[in-house]
């Protein structure tokens, strides 16, 4: 009975490996005639689009050529044609993809009640151009995978209402949207420029901290009064990114902030203003950044330390002095930035260093 039983779990498996060979083997069979039906029109095509892109209008025939390619076959092709075309050949990219009826397509796909799908219509818009109409209302869209299409579709398409739209979007909790809008806002550039200093005077004393990450990007000069009054939060986060927006914009008054904000109660505000004089390599501040290295936090002595090598000469003198600072601490952070050797452990803060090595001897003379 076993050995029957082995038998027909033997012949079982194979016939289950023989059938897992056939449909593998059906389907690259399949695969490969496919590829040698369509290689020949696909290379056609793309001398189609070629010759497009360089201003030429494609013959009729190649454009019905184009048309009549599986549709996931015309995507990758015109993915890999587009992906790094921009100004007038995009424009001609579009064009041939309205006359074959790609853009119609996509904008089908974009009202589409299926998610999938909307989302291809989208990331097609986005490669090709397009959709104004459409693409817009997928900001909100219940899906984040689409709102966050949406969010790099606007990149090319920056006029202020959408701006403002991305700007609002920042509070999302979703990270792909939340990560996804503001590097389309980042990309934006100077273009957001505008709508972002209307939302962060807007937001008083504690905008989305996406925001002031936005505005170090884009580091336009007319953010620097309400970066000067947001280092005066009560909220420390955003203190920390207030010192450095001050720092990519400068001036007088933004280093005297920061000089300010060095004896800031929370020690990431400290290290950020520190980081920020060493950037703008404000050597009246190397004082105050020397008094740095005796900072409790770890993070605070290091920044203030690479600031004041920052600071050339006036700065390394004064790493220098602090290798002989009575503040352990401020020694060892400036040899670490010096490149120095590590100094020899000596007792200090009350230890003693006549306590014997063998607590035996202490015990053989002690009265």
């Amino acid at each position: 009975m076993d050995e029957r039983l082995l038998l027909y779990v033997a012949v079982a498996e194979a016939t289950l490996v023989g059938a897992t060979l056939l449909v593998l083997f059906g389907h690259a069979t399949w695969v490969a005639r496919r590829h040698r039906r369509q290689d020949p029109r696909l290379t056609r095509a793309a001398g189609a689009l070629a010759a497009a892109l360089d201003g030429h209008v494609p013959e009729r025939s190649a454009l019905d050529e184009l048309a009549g390619l599986p549709h996931a076959a015309q995507i990758g092709l015109f993915a890999t044609v587009g992906q790094s075309l921009g100004g007038v050949q995009k424009r001609r990219l579009a064009d041939v993809a309205a006359t074959i009826g790609l853009l119609d397509r996509a904008e089908r796909w974009c009202r589409s009640r299926r998610w999938g799908r909307r989302l291809r219509g989208a990331r097609l818009l986005t490669l090709l151009g397009g959709g104004e109409s459409l693409v817009e209302g997928l900001l909100d869209d219940p899906r984040p995978e689409v709102r966050a299409q949406a969010a790099q579709w606007a990149v090319e398409h920056p006029q202020p209402a959408l701006v403002a739209r991305l700007l609002a979007m920042l509070s999302q909790a979703e990270p792909l949207c939340h990560f996804t809008v503001k590097d389309s806002l980042a990309r934006m550039g100077s273009a957001c420029a505008d709508p972002l200093l209307v939302y962060i005077v807007a937001a008083g004393g504690a905008p989305v901290p996406a925001a002031l990450e936005v505005a170090v990007g884009v580091a336009d000069a007319r953010f620097l009064a309400p970066a000067l009054d947001l280092c005066l939060s009560s909220d420390p986060r955003t203190r920390e990114l207030a010192a450095k927006l001050v720092a990519v914009v400068g001036g007088t008054e933004a280093t005297d902030r920061l000089i300010e904000l060095l004896t800031d109660p929370h020690p990431d505000v400290r290290a950020a203003a520190a980081k920020a004089l060493g950037r703008l390599a404000h050597w009246p501040a190397t004082a105050a950044l020397a008094t740095c290295l005796r900072d409790p936090s770890w993070d605070v002595r290091r920044a203030a330390a690479i600031a004041l090598k920052a600071m050339g000469a006036v700065g390394i003198l004064l790493l220098r002095r602090a290798l002989a600072d009575p503040d352990r601490f401020a020694r060892d952070m400036a040899r670490q930035i010096l490149q120095l050797p590590v100094e020899p452990q000596r007792p200090e803060y009350g230890d003693r260093d006549d306590t014997p090595a063998d607590p035996g001897a202490a015990l053989a003379t002690a009265p």
